[in-house]
This record gives C-alpha cells, structure tokens and sequence, in this order.
C-alpha cells in the first residue's frame, strides 16, 4: 500500500450538493478496492491559469488516500470518465507527507494570512511603481529644463555673437565714414 493524493478541477457550475455526490463517488472508489482515504479538502473556486473546455474557474478538491499502486489506474479512468471533472493529478507520496485535520486548520489560517500579505504586497508594489513614476517624470522635467536652459544660453550666445559683429561692423562703418572726411577735408 502506498500514499497518493489527487488533485481534481470540478466544473464550475455545479453546485455545493453536487460536488460532496462527485466527492464521494471518489472515496466509495477507493474503499471499493480497498484503500483508506487519509485526508480531503475543499480549496474552492479559483481562476485557471488557462480555459479548460472553455471553462475560465473551476472548483479545486484535494484527497490524499493509501492504496495499491496496481488499482490506481482505475481511479485514474473514472476520473477521465466524468465529464463534470475537467483536469486531474494523481501523484505518489510519502508518508510524511500525509496531513491531518490541525494542518488543515493550519493551512486555512496560512491562506488567509497569504493572501492579506499579498494584497499588501500588492499595494506596496503600486506605491512602488506610483513613486517610480513620479520620479521618472521629475527626471523627464529636469531634462527637459536641462535642454530649455542649454537652449537659452545658446541662443544669448548668438545674440551677443551677433551683437559683436554688428558693432565691429558699426566701427568699421565710422572708421570708413572718418577716413571719408578726412580724405574730403584735405581735398578741400
């Protein structure tokens, strides 16, 4: 006799009544050739990870069981056979792995905290990625003055550039128009 447990997805349309009959098709199964089951679970109803005959959730149980390695087969066949299961895993297992009803307890109580840990998680991670955000734009607006700043220097520049020019032009016109009177004064 060795430990399994399998993992079965029910439909999830069916209800609460219909599960516990699918449920203990199952265990009357396993004790029909002569196995023990050891411990059952209901997870619920979770989202798949992908569609399963156009199915987006699905109602999750978990058994652990003994039972000879010769008559899993058959459990394995009725579980393909029942149209209301949609995926199935049976896996061997050690003994140590076996749990009870306190690690059920346990395990409830581990869920919950997971899952407010990850809703926290979650937020942190909006935060997170809100304050990134908020850094990434002050470092596009610093840039930004950056360029304006470089800009205005640049065009100051060409402007006393231009400035330079027209004033050494300016001088090179007086110089011009002073030698002009001169040369017209000594003709005269």
């Amino acid at each position: 006799m060795n430990n399994y447990e399998i993992v079965y997805i029910i439909h999830p349309a069916l209800q609460e009544g219909r599960l516990v009959d699918i449920k203990s098709k199952i265990h009357e199964k396993l004790t029909s050739l002569k196995g023990k089951v050891l411990y059952d679970d209901n997870w619920g109803k979770k989202k798949l990870a992908y569609a399963i005959d156009k199915q987006k959730y699905g109602t999750y149980l978990f058994c652990q069981f003994l039972l000879d390695g010769k008559n899993i087969q058959e459990i394995n066949t009725d579980c393909e056979l029942n149209s209301n299961i949609l995926r199935h895993l049976i896996t061997r297992i050690d003994s140590s792995q076996v749990l009870d009803e306190k690690d059920k307890k346990e395990l409830k109580n581990q869920n919950k905290t997971d899952d407010k840990s990850s809703k926290e998680t979650e937020k942190e991670e909006v935060k997170v990625s809100e304050d990134v955000e908020v850094v990434e734009d002050s470092k596009e607006d610093s840039k930004a003055e950056e360029k304006e700043e470089v800009k205005v220097s640049e065009d100051l520049a060409v402007q006393e550039d231009s400035k330079e020019e027209d004033l050494k032009e300016e001088d090179s016109e007086n110089d011009s128009n002073d030698d002009k009177e001169e040369n017209n004064s000594e003709e005269k």
